[in-house]
């Protein structure tokens, strides 16, 4: 383990955990993205993030001073895939029970998921708040979407095992759970694949191609040249019911990530 990288994680969280406790939502979740890239093993940014982006999705009210239960449970606006509000629920309530997450304004935001789904998951309640809110005209904002050629969906990757995957658009920016590692990351956009093996549903992994840069080591004698290009086979569904797809995996040794600037 990088101690170096590791004392610098650890500094960059204990700074956005300062900030949380100040409720400067902003600069709390810029540096626990920070200590997240600089050590993707250190503990607690992904409660700092999920913590951040559910009190700020509270802070934008809909018409009517509703509250966003959507955005709270990071879900589109049209959203009628209870078994897709019931995972994300499932995932933030375990990153924010305050059982376990220990930092402030975790019980708020934890408090915020649970009325969300109490509203989304009841039959009775939810037509009657889409309707308040005015998501039952979900047809008035489709040519929007489609004149501004917004992309329906982002690839992203896992720091923990490098594997790739497709989510809705929506969820860019969102902290997520690895369905290979189980380990939560944050959806940073990865702007093209990596190049396909050729004759094969399988793409070469390179670290180049992931959100963030990785030093490779040699059997644990420091840093060194990294392996050549390793095949990544393609498996899981296909993309659809805004499940994400997993494409491809590495196997390079996992070492500290730098910030990635700009």
């Amino acid at each position: 383990m990088d101690t170096e990288g590791r004392a610098e994680a650890e500094r960059l969280l204990g700074i956005g955990e300062k900030l949380l406790q100040n409720r400067d939502l902003h600069g709390s979740r810029d540096f626990a993205i920070l200590a997240q890239e600089t050590d993707p093993l250190l503990e607690g940014s992904d409660q700092i993030l999920a913590i951040v982006d559910v009190l700020l999705a509270a802070e934008k009210p809909l018409n009517n001073n509703h509250l966003d239960w959507y955005a709270i449970l990071q879900l589109d606006r049209t959203c009628q895939d209870l078994d897709l509000i019931r995972k994300n629920y499932r995932r933030l309530a375990i990153l924010l029970h305050p059982d376990k997450n220990l930092f402030s304004l975790a019980d708020q935001a934890f408090k915020l998921v649970s009325d969300a789904w109490a509203v989304l998951s009841d039959p009775a309640q939810k037509p009657i708040y889409d309707n308040d809110i005015g998501s039952s005209s979900g047809s008035d904002k489709l040519p929007v979407r489609r004149s501004t050629h917004e992309p329906v969906s982002f690839w992203t990757a896992c720091p923990y095992c490098y594997r790739l995957y497709e989510y809705p658009s929506v969820y860019e920016g969102c902290c997520l759970r690895c369905q290979n590692c189980e380990r939560s990351f944050h959806g940073v956009l990865i702007p093209s694949l990596p190049p396909l093996v050729p004759g094969q549903d399988a793409y070469y992994c390179k670290w180049g191609f992931l959100p963030m840069g990785f030093v490779f080591g040699t059997d644990g004698n420091g840093p060194g040249p990294g392996p050549g290009p390793t095949p990544m086979l393609e498996n899981g569904p296909e993309f659809g019911e805004a499940a994400p797809v997993a494409v491809s995996n590495g196997s390079a040794t996992r070492k500290r990530g730098r910030p990635r600037k700009g």
